[in-house]
């Protein structure tokens, strides 16, 4: 049997990623970028090795191609202490890749979907899924093999006694489907889109409306904002969290690294303001280095940040 913290449900995929980019490609016409990384991909492998980093014991339920980016995937998890036990290689398909152009304020990026197409409610071993203390997925429009079995999935941890939280993700379709995703909401304890995500889902103009909406379905819903720092509301409790000052490489994966920052205190039983702390310390670290999990902190690291910024921490916070 193991024991694990965190069961993650999520996409997989390798990144290209360029930096150094001065403009999105045209048609017609070659850029030349400053440098490139080849790394571990997609938001729910980034979270779930950012938050084993932190010290938390996570497994990961998902598919790839028996193939080279597989294999890579697959090892690039292990290494990061993610139990891998669960993931489904199909000889049929292709592993996933997305290339990334990384501008220091935002991103722009092109995703082939390969396998995370596939996954289904019949992928998930429920007896696996027990065996851990909170249940995690992401990228939700980019698994439409998921869509239909995810409010069960959510029904179904909830009732083994698994606490749940959720991140949309980026819609391609922009369809954005409200109705299927607020029958997943009721079954989830934290939900964790970015600010233009919960727009798009609400439907409303502006992102305190957007967290009153989702506040009535879910009863901790946390609102990313990017270089304009975060948003959380409980019941009548609003708190938000400015970002911390660093000099800023790459923010790919800085929504995904904030998420484990803050998880991993809400786990530990922390107050939504020590885990918008946490997670916006995990998040600004996160951006020093290029990739998604390359300048990922310990929890030592994360500490240490905080306590050489501790005046700056208490200016991050307002109500």
């Amino acid at each position: 049997m193991i024991d694990l913290d965190i069961i993650v449900v999520g996409e997989l995929n390798v990144d290209l990623v360029f930096t150094g980019v001065t403009s999105l490609p045209e048609m017609g016409k070659e850029k030349i970028v400053k440098d490139m990384n080849f790394t571990m991909g997609s938001a729910s492998a980034i979270f779930a090795s950012n938050i084993a980093k932190l010290g938390m014991k996570v497994g990961f339920i998902g598919k790839l191609g028996n193939d080279e980016f597989g294999e890579f995937m697959l090892q690039s998890l292990k290494e990061r202490n993610v139990d891998v036990s669960h993931i489904v290689k199909d000889d049929g398909l292709k592993t996933g890749i997305t290339v990334s152009l990384s501008f220091p304020d935002n991103y722009a990026m092109v995703t082939y979907p390969g396998a995370m197409d596939d996954l289904t409610i019949r992928d998930i071993d429920f007896d696996y899924v027990r065996e851990a203390k909170h249940l995690f997925l992401s990228s939700y429009y980019l698994q439409p093999g998921m869509k239909e079995g995810c409010s069960e999935l959510f029904k179904r941890a909830k009732e083994n006694g698994l606490t749940t939280s959720f991140d949309p993700g980026w819609d391609p379709s922009e369809n954005w489907d409200r109705e299927a995703i607020f029958r997943v909401l009721q079954h989830v304890d934290v939900f964790l889109p970015n600010e233009q995500e919960a727009l798009n889902i609400t439907g409303v103009n502006d992102v305190e409306s957007a967290l009153d909406m989702l506040n009535e379905k879910v009863e901790t819903v946390v609102i990313k904002k990017g270089s304009r720092g975060s948003i959380a509301k409980k019941g009548d409790k609003l708190i938000k969290a400015d970002v911390f000052k660093v000099k800023v490489i790459d923010t790919t994966g800085a929504g995904d690294s904030f998420n484990a920052g803050y998880l991993y205190k809400y786990l530990h039983g922390g107050s939504i303001k020590d885990s918008l702390i946490f997670g916006s310390a995990c998040g600004g670290i996160a951006t020093t280095k290029l990739g998604g999990t390359t300048a990922s902190p310990t929890l030592e690291e994360v500490e240490e940040f905080l306590e050489e910024r501790t005046r700056e921490v208490e200016g991050t916070i307002s109500y």
